[in-house]
């Protein structure tokens, strides 16, 4: 259970903001959705290949290499966003999304299906479906409590002002509330725009990949390798049995 809560640290700013981002800057909704779409028939098969992947002695392996891919292509992202193109996006960036959606949606699902079938494997057939699931639920909870921080870090890094540009006059207000919607609301009703001079998300998802990489080497790595390792009666819930 700890290893699920902290081992998609590194993922989170990406898994949270990525998406919003791309939007953010322009990216067309019908545009980010084809690129799902792309997505989808590939999600099929990379599930078929970690089912596979994941038989054997080192079952959790394909699972912990998935997860340093994942921070690959978060950082992938990043740069995605940071060169987003002025005006219309060209048909060669619009590639690049759908790319590294499908590498990143690759990994995420070999992560997927792999700890999927690891639950599997050790699950006690005493209480297989209780057993499966509550494993199935801390992952995901792995994956969902550091949003809120990781959106909370995006907003709390962001420098943003709001210019006011009217006949005879061009002010530029230094305002950190610029970088939330009610900010961004006053700012309209004084005839301004919000323009961001910092982004929070690239501070925000660089830390989380360092700090994702430290936990990943340090305490998820050696962990997954001494439970892989441990025999099928080492899983068994011994008080059902008395």
């Amino acid at each position: 259970m700890l290893v699920h809560l902290v081992t998609k640290l590194g993922t989170a700013a990406n898994d949270a903001a990525m998406s919003l981002k791309l939007l953010e800057k322009g990216l067309k909704k019908e545009d980010l959705s084809l690129a799902v779409l792309i997505d989808f028939p590939f999600q099929i098969v990379f599930g078929y290949l970690a089912a596979k992947w994941s038989k054997g002695d080192k079952p959790l392996k394909p699972w912990m290499l998935a997860m340093w891919s994942r921070l690959g292509w978060a950082i992938a992202a990043m740069l995605l966003i940071a060169h987003f193109p002025q005006g219309d996006i060209t048909r060669s960036y619009f590639w690049l999304v759908v790319g590294i959606t499908v590498g990143s949606s690759f990994s995420s699902t070999v992560q997927f299906v792999g700890i999927s079938a690891f639950h599997t494997q050790i699950a006690d057939p005493l209480i297989g479906g209780t057993y499966m699931t509550l494993l199935n639920t801390v992952s995901n909870l792995g994956g969902t409590w550091p949003r809120f921080f990781v959106l909370k870090g995006v907003d709390a890094f962001s420098v943003a002002v709001c210019r006011i540009k009217d006949e005879g006059l061009d002010l530029t207000v230094a305002s950190r509330e610029c970088v939330s919607d009610h900010g961004k609301a006053a700012c309209a009703e004084l005839g301004g725009v919000c323009e961001t001079t910092r982004d929070g998300f690239y501070i925000t998802s660089t830390m989380c990949v360092v700090l994702g990489a430290v936990v990943l080497a340090l305490f998820v790595g050696p962990a997954g390798r001494r439970l892989q390792a441990l025999p099928a009666a080492a899983w068994r819930v011994k008080s059902a049995r008395a």
